[in-house]
């Protein structure tokens, strides 16, 4: 139908009102009880012949925003067009707004502002006429909201769609997202591709929506930055597997970087006996690596001895952690924060991201 190859915010429900499903979603009287979440997955799967989507699991309380963080090609895109229906999941369920997204497809799809990786458009059109048009598929569309947000962003509504930049096309596609007051906004990677100006305006964007405490924000991303400076929450995402999914404070509060220099014995470590100090390295690498195999791996996602320094990134920080390195490097350790991009190269990388 015409609305494919349009805004993906409108294919969402035009393809849903022509489908079997809406019949189902007709007889919703509206999203479920304000205390189910935005967005609930429970173990939702996707086979494809060179790809799986494994066992997906995450919540979006109402009233917050989300970063879902991975590589390309982790399972973000797919995991958000089985959201959307876009793709049929192999199993699991998936609950938009405390209703089921299939049975209630019509009805979930107007509750629901999206805007995919890629944002088409009629090139020959403007922005004024794809807001009559895309405003006709939801009952709550807000003509002076969409002229008003078009206005902030900067968007002639009389320029045809094909002479807009990239930057003011995903702005376009937010704008047509928004304007029906949607109760969850989902985004695939909104911000890839975008210069500085453009990213912040459409995180400032993002910021604006959950000032409403009833609304929420999905969005997918691989810049992590952008995750950091707007997200409440945070789910990591590897090779169609759900990592981590969890509060993005308590994340960072958890992941450190610790180093320490290796506990080499003065009297095998003499500057005099270079023999002695290359053994007492040796001999103090070994019981780090002890200690690692011992137990204390367990609680590093990646590590590394250089050297005499011993470089790890650990995923569960906590003081006794700390005191159990301090014992066995006779010091305190140097402990220094981290960011979500460090998390998701020791994800991704282990070790090699030491």
């Amino acid at each position: 139908m015409a609305m494919a190859t349009m805004a993906a915010t409108a294919t969402a429900t035009a393809s849903a009102s022509a489908s079997a499903s809406a019949a189902a979603g007709s007889k919703a009287k509206g999203t479920g009880d304000r205390g189910d979440p935005a967005l609930m997955l429970s173990g939702v799967g996707k086979r494809y012949p060179r790809f799986q989507l494994k066992d997906v699991s995450f919540t979006l309380p109402r009233g917050y925003i989300m970063g879902f963080i991975g590589p390309n090609g982790a399972g973000k895109s797919t995991t958000i067009k089985i959201i959307m229906n876009m793709v049929r999941k192999s199993a699991g369920s998936v609950k938009v707004l405390g209703l089921d997204h299939v049975a209630c497809e019509t009805e979930v799809k107007r509750h629901v502002g999206y805007l995919g990786e890629e944002p088409h458009f009629y090139g020959e059109v403007t922005p004024a006429w794809l807001g009559g048009f895309v405003g006709k598929y939801y009952p709550t569309w807000d003509a002076p909201l969409y002229q008003a947000t078009l206005g902030r962003f900067g968007i002639d509504q009389s320029k045809r769609v094909k002479t807009l930049s990239k930057g003011m096309k995903v702005k376009l596609g937010l704008a047509l997202a928004l304007s029906h007051r949607p109760e969850l906004l989902i985004l695939d990677e909104p911000t890839s591709g975008l210069d500085p100006v453009i990213r912040h305006d459409v995180l400032a964007e993002l910021m604006s929506v959950i000032q409403d405490e009833r609304r929420s924000v999905f969005f997918s991303t691989h810049i992590t930055q952008d995750v950091e400076k707007v997200a409440d929450y945070v789910t990591f995402i590897n090779d169609g597997r759900i990592v981590m999914s969890d509060v993005k404070d308590d994340v960072l509060g958890r992941w450190k970087r610790i180093s320490f220099p290796l506990p080499v014995r003065r009297e095998a470590g003499a500057p005099s006996d270079p023999a002695g100090l290359e053994a007492g390295i040796a001999e103090a690498r070994a019981r780090v690596e002890q200690a690692m195999r011992d137990g204390l791996e367990r609680v590093f996602a990646a590590y590394s001895i250089d050297g005499v320094t011993f470089t790890g990134i650990t995923n569960a920080f906590a003081e006794d952690v700390a005191e159990r390195i301090a014992r066995i490097a006779g010091t305190r350790p140097r402990v220094l924060p981290v960011s979500l991009d460090d998390i998701l190269v020791a994800i991704v990388r282990g070790s090699e991201a030491c």
